[in-house]
């Protein structure tokens, strides 16, 4: 290629990822069927960032994730005087505008790693393939912490490969963690150029060291001012923060069990779907085989992340998008490059078919105007009703599931059985409610039908028996589309993929 078309690569990837970041940006934003985003941590996070009468401009109340996020939508809403009451469909569309600001810039850091470590192919191929990995892209659509602290994480891993003095990676560090506490983990990539003996390929000599205890001073004190400025409620509100902090490490290991191995489901479908190759396997492997400095130090970061992943009971696969940086740069770092060509290529389609997917009709849309057609006057649920549910009243997706059901049982427009708390998958509400039709999401039965949840499996046969003509609202990617499970649509993607297209089934007596 002639280097006068060269030096315009760069902003071509800028481009590519901001052009994928943006279609299909609108998908579920409040209108006047449901009031609140179809994406629940949206609606908490821009949510806490409304400034209430009285309330101090630096404490959020909620620390269930660290709050930098939210601070940074209070004061992007403030800006513009929308920063008061709950989100409207304008503050979360600039809320998502930031978070797309953050994904191309993640981009914008991969490229400055390349320059700064005089390997700037390397960084550019790393910024394409973080540009179009299909779950950075998705996930690149909603206001929430995910993709905000990504970016500082690769702040981060700049800072603690190419400068001299650590403070600065200590401070990314500090401020990745302040948006997402596990984020924090990045701090072990400063810590392995204090300690570890690490040398470049190919040179001599004794091993490379970054500065001893001093730099690790500089690091740990960056670190601490990082997360200070990006979570002030740690000093200014500690007992809400402690309560939240707390609530998040209890959630964190009790919760949201998979069915299956952690271990093995985040190496296979996990970042499979993460990343739209298994490349990242070779990455990793020639990482290990090779120990230069500049891998190593990020294998110091992956390392113990995937295990903290691995050894967790959480499905949710925006948990690994810290990663997906540095597993960029690594599997761009491979000798192979048709092979990555290749995979970077596996993963464009896939991003494409998701944003396609966003930019279209909602299944829970289509259902709830099936019903109204219908003339349906009563809708049973087996879980809920919440943000997964058909708007058959604009508050059912709320961010509180309790708040949603709750709305629920006041309903006037059509009359909605929530189900009681303890009372999930149980098919005995069938003959108490006695609806004129049940609604069953896809974001419900998934998980029950892949782990072969006996009580999920007793009131499918139940209600299938009871309302024996299922009608369908399915938008399966293009590529993958949709296999059936006991009757019912399933696609071959992680919980959090389907937000936007998960399938909705209408069950009624004929």
């Amino acid at each position: 290629m002639p280097a006068s078309l060269r030096r315009y690569l760069p902003l071509l990837v800028l481009l590519l990822a901001l052009v994928l970041r943006l279609w299909g940006i609108t998908w579920g934003l409040p209108d006047a069927s449901h009031a609140f985003s179809y994406h629940p941590d949206e609606s908490m996070v821009v949510g806490y960032g409304s400034l209430q009468p009285g309330q101090n401009l630096l404490d959020t109340g909620f620390y269930n994730y660290g709050s930098l996020a939210t601070l940074t939508d209070r004061f992007l809403l403030l800006a513009t005087g929308a920063a008061t009451g709950f989100p409207t469909t304008g503050s979360l569309l600039l809320a998502r505008l930031l978070t797309v600001a953050y994904g191309v810039g993640t981009c914008g850091l991969l490229i400055a790693l390349g320059k700064r470590l005089e390997k700037p192919e390397v960084g550019l191929s790393a910024a394409t393939l973080y540009a179009v990995a299909p779950l950075a892209v998705q996930h690149g659509h909603f206001a929430t912490v995910d993709v905000p602290a990504t970016f500082w994480v690769t702040a981060s891993l700049l800072m603690a490969l190419t400068n001299p003095r650590l403070f600065w990676a200590g401070l990314f560090a500090g401020l990745a963690a302040a948006t997402k506490y596990n984020a924090g983990l990045v701090l072990l990539t400063g810590i392995a150029t204090t300690i570890f003996p690490l040398r470049e390929a190919g040179e001599g000599g004794e091993p490379k060291r970054a500065g001893g205890g001093k730099n690790m001073v500089l690091l740990l004190a960056g670190a601490a001012l990082g997360f200070l400025l990006g979570c002030p409620g740690v000093a200014i509100n500690f007992s809400q923060f402690w309560t939240d902090f707390s609530f998040e490490l209890k959630h964190g290991r009790e919760e949201y069990f998979i069915g299956q191995l952690a271990a093995l489901y985040w190496p296979t479908l996990g970042l499979l779907a993460a990343l739209g190759s298994p490349l990242w396997i070779l990455g990793v492997g020639k990482a290990l085989a090779s120990r230069t400095k500049t891998e190593l130090v990020l294998l110091a970061f992956v390392l113990p992340y995937f295990l903290l992943l691995a050894v967790s009971a959480n499905q949710y696969l925006r948990y690994c998008l810290p990663l997906l940086p540095a597993l960029c740069w690594l599997v761009a770092s491979l000798p192979w490059r048709p092979v990555v060509a290749v995979g970077g290529l596996l993963a464009a389609a896939f991003s494409v078919a998701l944003c396609s997917v966003m930019a279209g009709p909602d299944p829970r849309d289509e259902a709830a105007a099936f019903l109204m057609k219908r003339g349906a006057t009563s809708v049973g649920f087996a879980r809920g009703p919440w943000f997964w549910s058909p708007p058959l009243d604009p508050g059912l997706a709320h961010p509180s599931p309790l708040m949603a059901k709750g709305t629920a049982n006041k309903s006037t427009k059509l009359r909605l059985f929530a189900v009681p708390d303890g009372r999930d998958w149980d098919a005995s509400l069938l003959d108490e409610t006695q609806p004129d039709a049940v609604v069953l999401s896809e974001f419900e039965y998934a998980a029950a039908l892949r782990t072969q949840n006996p009580q999920a499996l007793a009131y499918l046969a139940a209600l299938t028996a009871r309302y024996p003509t299922k009608t369908a609202f399915v938008r399966p990617l293009p590529l993958l589309g949709a296999r059936e499970s006991n009757g019912l649509p399933v696609q071959p993607l992680p919980i959090d993929m389907l937000y936007p297209n998960q399938s909705v089934v209408v069950f009624t007596k004929e």
